[in-house]
Parts: C-alpha cells; sequence; structure tokens
C-alpha cells in the first residue's frame, strides 16, 4: 500500500517540490554566527580597516570554523566551515547564504524578492606600487595581475537557482565599487577555479579591494555558494594551472563507534562496544604530479602529555597527483583518562618532499599542512557532531489533522540516571515557535508495519514550543522533571505532535552509520498507526542527544533567561485586549491561532484591538529586543 511508504526529500540536497507521499521533510540550517546586516554591496557596513595588505595575497580558510580570518577581510559575514562544501581544495571554505548574525534571514522570507546577502571583503591590498630594497616599483596593467578561486555551488547544502547570483566586485580610486564578474546559479558540481585580470589604473591604487557578494531570493539559508584558495599575484595567465600543494583536506577522530559522543564513565564500563575504528586524515594532492609524502599524528591529554605519537619516520608514501588519499590509524581504549569530562587534542601533519610551495610563494598566513582539533568527552550520547547542514521534521499536512511521532534508536552501554534532552531547534521557511509537543522516551516500540499497540512508553514531558539559541549550532538542554534511571540497552527517544506542521529538528548531513554511505537504521516515523522505517535517503541524523552525568546542568554551561512574564484581561474578550507585563517598547506583539496562522502583528501597545477575529483560541507572542519571548493565551468571545 503505497501511502505506507515513508519517502524522503532532501530539500539541502535537492531543489525539487515535496512530494505527496512525503513524510519526512528535510529543511536548510536557519542557524550560524554573522554579525552584520547588508542590503546593497557597495555599503560597507561594520567594516573594520587593519593594515594594509601587499601582495601575494592568499587565502585557504584554514582557521578554525566560523569567521574569516580579520587579518585579511575587514568583514564576517560569511561562514568559514569544512562541513558545507564538497571536496574544496582544502581543509576549509568560505559558505555564502541568507542569514544574518543571529541566524536569521536578512529580510522577511519571501520567494520573489531578490536582494544582496552574505558578503565577503578584502582588507586594503596595495596595487599602487611594490618595493624590491630601496627602490620603489609602481605597478601597471602589464603586469598581469590576476585574482583566481574556487567555487562550488550547493556543496552538501542547497543548489542556487538559475536567477541566483555569486558576483565579484572590484573598488575604484573613487571608492565606488564596479562589477567584474558574476556566474549564476542553476548547476551543481565540483570546484571550478575562475581568473579575473586586475588590469585597469583605476584598481591599481594603494587602497584596493574586492568583495564577493551573493544575490539571491529571500529565503532564508537556501541557495548556497562556496569560495576557497583565493590568489591574486603578478606575473600571472589566464587559466595556469601552477597549483603545488598538498594540504590536508579533513580529519576524523574515530573515538567511538557509530556515536560522536559517548559518556566517559559508560565508555569505560563497556570499551568494546564503544570502542571506534581510530583516527584519520584525508590529505589532497592539487598537484599534477606524484608527490612523496610523510604523516604524523601526536594525541594529548588535558594536562599537556603526549599519550600517543606516530611519527613521520613511521608513514610514508607516493600521492598520486590531482588525487586523495586517506592515513588511518589504530584504535586507543583511552581507559585511563582522569576526570569524567576528558579531553583529547589532536595535530594531524604532513610533510610533503616537494611540489609544495604554493603557500609560501603566496606567503600563507596558515599552514594547511597541519591541522590541530580537540575532542572533549561530554555527559551525553550523540551522533551529530555538532554542525547542522538542515533542519529534519514530518510532513504529512495532506493526510489531514493526524497525530504524528517521530523515534530514533540509542543503545546505552551501562545503567545510569538519563537527566533530559538535547535538541537543536533549526529556523527556517516556516514559523514553528509557538507550535506545542511532548518529548517522549520508550523502552521499545512495536515491530515495523504492525498497529503500534505493543509501544512502551515510559516518559512524556510536555513542550510548548521549541527553545531557540541564538548561538551558533545553539542545543537546547531539556532537563527532565526527574531523571530516569534506565539500564544498559536500547531506547527510543522523540516527540508526539497533535497535528501537521514541521517542527524542524537540526540535521546532521555529515553522518553516516558506521562510517559507510548507507541509510541510517536509527530512524522510525509513526503516522497511520504503524512504525515505518525512515527512508533509503535519510543517511545523516537529527541532533537529539541523551543526558547524563551527575553535573549535567554545570557541564553545559546553560545561560538560565527568564522571559518576562505576560498577562491578558478581559478573558474571554470582546473587542480589545490588555496586556499587563514589563514590555519595552521595541517588543513586538503577535497573535497567533491554533491553526499556526499569523492574525495580528504590530509593535507593543498595552491595548490591541481583537473585535476583527472570529471566535476562538489565540496566542499572544512578545518578541523582546533581546529576543526573549513571552505567551499568553486568550480566548475571544
Amino acid at each position: 500500500m503505497r501511502v505506507r511508504k515513508v519517502i524522503l526529500l532532501l530539500c539541502i540536497l535537492a531543489n525539487s517540490e515535496i512530494s505527496a507521499q512525503s513524510y519526512l521533510r528535510f529543511l536548510p540550517i536557519g542557524d550560524r554566527p554573522i554579525t552584520s546586516i547588508q542590503n546593497n554591496p557597495t555599503a560597507q557596513i561594520g567594516l573594520s580597516i587593519s593594515d594594509t595588505l601587499t601582495l601575494p595575497f592568499f587565502e585557504d580558510f584554514i582557521q578554525p570554523a566560523g569567521y574569516p580570518s580579520p587579518k585579511i577581510w575587514t568583514d564576517n559575514l560569511v561562514w568559514v566551515n569544512n562541513s558545507f562544501p564538497v571536496k574544496a581544495p582544502n581543509y576549509g571554505a568560505a559558505t555564502f547564504d541568507h542569514l544574518n548574525a543571529k541566524g536569521k534571514p536578512y529580510h522577511t522570507l519571501d520567494k520573489r524578492t531578490m536582494v544582496y546577502a552574505d558578503s565577503l571583503t578584502s582588507q586594503p591590498i596595495n596595487l599602487q606600487f611594490r618595493r624590491m630594497g630601496v627602490t620603489t616599483i609602481n605597478y601597471k596593467p602589464e603586469d598581469s595581475i590576476y585574482i583566481s578561486f574556487f567555487v562550488q555551488r550547493q556543496g552538501i547544502g542547497d543548489a542556487p537557482e538559475i536567477d541566483d547570483t555569486l558576483m565579484l566586485f572590484f573598488k575604484d580610486i573613487n571608492n565606488n565599487w564596479i562589477k567584474q564578474w558574476a556566474i549564476c546559479g542553476g548547476f551543481i558540481g565540483g570546484f571550478q577555479e575562475f581568473f579575473v585580470p586586475i588590469a585597469q589604473y583605476q584598481y591599481l591604487t594603494p587602497n584596493f579591494q574586492f568583495r564577493f557578494v551573493n544575490f539571491t531570493k529571500a529565503t532564508g539559508n537556501l541557495n548556497h555558494w562556496h569560495i576557497d584558495y583565493i590568489r591574486i599575484e603578478k606575473n600571472r595567465k589566464y587559466g595556469e594551472k601552477s597549483i603545488q600543494d598538498i594540504g590536508i583536506a579533513s580529519v576524523t577522530d574515530g573515538l567511538f563507534k557509530d556515536y560522536s559522543n559517548i559518556p566517559y564513565s559508560h565508555y569505560k564500563a563497556n570499551i568494546q562496544d564503544g570502542r571506534g575504528k581510530g583516527p584519520s586524515m584525508l590529505v589532497r594532492n592539487l598537484n599534477a604530479n606524484a608527490v612523496q609524502t610523510r604523516f604524523q599524528l601526536s594525541i594529548y591529554n588535558q594536562y599537556k602529555l603526549r599519550i600517543y605519537n606516530k611519527p613521520f619516520i613511521a608513514s610514508s608514501r607516493n600521492l598520486a597527483g590531482n588525487r586523495d588519499t586517506t592515513e588511518s590509524y589504530e584504535s586507543l581504549s583511552y581507559d585511563t583518562l582522569s576526570t569524567n569530562e576528558p579531553r583529547l587534542d589532536y595535530i594531524y601533519s604532513i610533510d610533503p618532499q616537494s611540489n609544495d610551495g604554493t603557500p609560501a610563494a603566496y606567503n600563507s598566513l596558515t599552514n594547511n599542512n597541519m591541522i590541530q582539533t580537540s575532542h572533549t568527552i561530554m555527559p551525553w550520547y550523540s551522533y551529530d557532531d555538532g554542525s547542522a547542514e538542515g533542519g529534519f521534521g514530518l510532513d504529512y499536512a495532506y493526510l489531514g489533522n493526524l497525530k504524528g511521532q517521530f523515534a530514533m534508536e540509542f543503545n546505552t552501554l551501562t545503567s545510569d540516571s538519563l537527566r533530559g534532552l538535547a535538541i537543536y531547534f533549526n529556523q527556517s521557511l516556516t514559523d514553528v515557535s509557538a507550535r506545542s509537543f511532548k518529548l517522549r522516551i520508550w523502552k521499545s516500540l512495536s515491530p515495523v508495519g504492525r498497529p503500534d499497540n505493543q509501544d512502551k512508553l515510559m516518559y512524556e514531558f510536555a513542550m510548548d514550543r521549541p527553545i531557540y539559541r541564538d548561538s551558533m549550532n545553539g542545543f537546547a538542554y531539556i532537563f527532565f522533571d526527574s531523571v530516569l534511571l534506565l539500564p544498559a540497552g536500547k531506547y527510543y527517544v522523540g516527540w508526539i505532535q497533535q497535528m501537521p506542521y514541521v517542527l524542524n529538528v537540526g540535521y546532521d548531513n555529515n553522518y553516516r552509520y558506521l562510517g559507510v554511505n548507507q541509510t541510517n537504521p536509527h530512524l522510525y516515523s509513526n503516522l497511520l498507526g504503524s512504525w515505518e522505517y525512515a527512508g533509503t535517503e535519510a543517511k545523516g541524523t537529527p541532533m537529539i542527544r541523551m543526558l547524563y552525568g551527575n553535573r549535567a546542568e554545570y557541564a553545559f554551561s546553560t545561560k538560565k533567561t527568564t522571559p518576562t512574564q505576560v498577562s491578558i484581561y478581559p478573558n474571554p474578550c470582546n473587542d480589545y485586549i490588555f496586556i499587563n507585563g514589563k514590555l519595552q517598547e521595541t517588543t513586538e506583539c503577535e497573535i497567533w491561532d491554533v491553526t499556526g496562522k499569523l492574525q495580528i502583528k504590530s509593535q507593543f501597545n498595552n491595548r490591541i484591538f481583537v473585535g476583527d477575529l472570529k471566535p476562538g483560541h489565540y496566542i499572544l507572542r512578545c518578541i523582546a529586543p533581546n529576543n526573549q519571548i513571552s505567551y499568553a493565551h486568550f480566548v475571544k468571545s
């Protein structure tokens, strides 16, 4: 019976419409940190100018994920990461989308509106002259100065549409920004290198700057572009294949089996079932020719004591031209670490024996031959790596006003007290911030495809609404009113909702079950009275974590904030409602009906006219300037 089949549609991986049979929906991510809003490609907003740079210019975004380096860039609007791009030239890349500093869209969501969104602006670069000892030599158009860079559409995110555009601007001698290059969306694939000449006197100034700008629909975090390996130098040729570089493209610590994190006390209680396959690093040779390369890994504990080392002398081989290679290391038990939350520091290094001159020739400020990572073992079970590439939820409105359930399987290694759950709630496309649901813990589910009357529900926790955090991949930590003592074994964690809407939980699309590109077997949905597997396209993982530990709230460093309490009178009401509460004048007030439709929106006023509303139940939602949200319910007579 076809209606029973769960079909997945990855909106972050394709631009097709939701199928009428889709039960699970994958959405664009709606949270990452950038710091200002830019509505115009020529308006410098919040720029920070430092010392003027000189040629050659080089950027491969090897710095830690988050912001571009202020030594090279004046703004921090793009997201530097290695989770969205696919096979970037090096470890990181800059991702362009349509989110502001709070992880919110720059503009009101509207597919019909094209807007300027993310931009990336260089620090000033001296293109007027160069020095050779005590001699000053002016740059000229015949010096053949080129900027080159690699671009990828989509990556692991959302593909730009045909009318989306990535543009490159140069700043001229009169401080005007002039468009020099542009590329449209509508295509997907790997990274492509582009060359643009800087050949006119109007750009050969002592404070030349360039800027990439994303021109896109106002649709939140959709339409992704990724830029990497930016170079500017004189005496270049259009399309030259001059890269001599071997770099580390990605690393993994392989600490735990299947999970990204297991509470350390649980791991020590059952090392055999918790132990991962060990660290590895992926190395990329950008040369056309093979290069002899050596590999090294050192691991330190939180006291800076080295607990593992495999030196360069122990591993060396030829890397084929324009190819990747993986260097793997043995799995360690890590059974003697001190404290309940130990930290491991990894230093991955390579030592190419030749043909590694491009970064040095361009005076690179970073070193793509060494990557440092840390893993603090926290008191929770998690499959995700902390980086959300999309959102996840149940999408079944076409079935009618039915309840829906989702469950995610965990297999714990020892008996312990479950304190609560950590969930990353994503914000994009549709506002579900006033939707209620219940978190659930099951000991077991009924067999797939059979009536769900054999479910063993252990615990249920009512949620008035999702909890959003204004931070990078910010989790909401939800502690139960009583702890649950759970023996070792399988449990199922998820939620039940009483009507159709997409709750939109963060989705880590880099996760793969046991490191293999296969369906995630831990995910289940229930819409028609029986449980079904999530489907073949569900290979990543929703970002839900089981919280253990004696000092859970302290360990997570959750900042407690209490929204302003508000009340409404009269209730029930006829023509007006009056609001009691210490709300600021800039607070926004919204009134929603129980179907999730916004009926009224206005700046705060202690009296709001509701005479035009139909009789029924409504929700008042007050959003303070610090993004704290207060709620109150009322009845319209």
